[in-house]
């Protein structure tokens, strides 16, 4: 092989490895990003945090909900 053909070589493996990395390996990183980002918020919203979070929404609900029991089931 001449070195001309040996660059050319080169050169397509270096094009090729940039084709993938570009294609595939970039948007998987992306995509990981993305999820640790939406995991995160969800982990933060299922933490009591005084009032705001998805926590203490439920937390409020099941107190009003164990109150409207309790006076079913025992009327004044």
């Amino acid at each position: 092989m001449s070195p001309l053909d040996w660059l050319a070589m080169v050169a397509g493996a270096i094009v090729s490895l940039g084709v993938i990395h570009r294609a595939v390996i970039y948007p998987v990183y992306k995509w990981g990003q993305k999820l640790e980002k939406t995991i995160d918020f969800v982990e933060e919203q299922m933490k009591p945090n005084s009032g705001s979070s998805v926590r203490d929404s439920l937390d409020r609900i099941e107190n009003r909900l164990t109150l409207v029991e309790a006076y079913i089931t025992n009327p004044k």
